[in-house]
């Protein structure tokens, strides 16, 4: 599996009584793969995945595996806040067939940079599959320098990095340095305001929220800046800017299933205690979405 191009971090759809609806999650990811996107990204932030239990993430790591049946990468979601959660949960997406996972930095208690190697060494040591780090120190409390970075793309399946720090600076940085020990390794890009910037200066793909709810826009955009469009990506590029602020007018993390309904596709509500929008706030993106042209 090449880990490249537009990956979606998929939801986790929910009954009205919270429960994961795994039905619906089949109905969804069929969604994104006729939206044309190149992988899927599974229990990061937009799928929820600090509120679910571990039987329901395994749950959602099972069902995608079996339903995508290698359409395309599946990078499962393990990370947990110790090292022997995320253990466990990374040796299960191994057995039922997950392409890699990605594992976020462990979060609540501040960490040395010995103890996130230790961590993600621990990890790479329990299973053979690729390990994508997932680094979002604004949710986790904890950086990782990019000198830790190097040390890390020194353990042969630890593949790949996606950062989600917005810090353009460390990015172009971990691209550069790392690659230039280690050619292989990935970089995805996680935040959907710098898809052009993350892209041009060489990353591998993105992880976008905004392809959850438009997949076919920010498939289009990938594809115009590999075809060296840069007119036609930037213009998407701004379309997908302003499709990001408008789902920021709802309460946290809510908007992409507001949006999806918006589109005609109820996959439920976020999980308590996550909000979801009222009616006011609805309009409200409804509006702003018609503004930009998507519904």
């Amino acid at each position: 599996m090449r880990f490249e191009g537009i990956f979606s971090p998929s939801i986790t759809p929910f009954t009205r009584e919270e429960e994961v609806d795994s039905s619906k999650l089949t109905e969804y990811l069929d969604f994104l793969i006729k939206g044309g996107i190149h992988g899927l990204f599974l229990l990061g932030t937009n799928g929820e995945g600090p509120l679910l239990t571990f039987e329901e993430k395994k749950e959602v790591i099972r069902t995608a595996v079996e339903h995508v049946n290698g359409k395309i990468p599946v990078i499962a979601g393990t990370g947990c806040p110790s090292t022997k959660e995320t253990v466990e949960l990374s040796k299960y997406a191994e057995k039922v067939g997950a392409d890699a996972v990605h594992v976020v930095t462990p979060y609540y208690y501040p960490l040395t940079q010995n103890g996130v190697i230790k961590h993600y060494r621990k990890v790479a040591e329990s299973i053979e599959l690729p390990i994508i780090i997932y680094y979002i120190p604004e949710r986790t409390g904890v950086k990782i320098d990019v000198s830790t970075l190097l040390k890390l793309a020194g353990i042969p399946n630890i593949v790949g990095v996606k950062d989600s720090s917005k810090d353009v600076i460390w990015a172009y940085n971990a691209i550069t340095l790392v690659k230039e020990e280690r050619s292989d390794f990935v970089l995805f890009g996680g935040s959907d305001a710098l898809i052009f910037t993350h892209l041009i200066l060489g990353a591998d793909g993105v992880v976008s929220a905004v392809s959850n709810v438009f997949p076919e826009i920010v498939v289009e955009l990938y594809h115009e800046i590999k075809k060296k469009n840069l007119g036609r990506a930037k213009e998407l590029q701004d379309k997908v800017l302003k499709i990001r602020q408008a789902l920021k007018k709802c309460p946290y993390l809510a908007g992409v299933k507001a949006a999806l309904q918006l589109r005609g596709l109820d996959f439920g509500e976020v999980r308590s205690p996550l909000e979801f929008p009222d009616k006011e706030k609805m309009h409200e993106l409804e509006r702003a979405l018609r503004k930009v042209g998507v519904l």
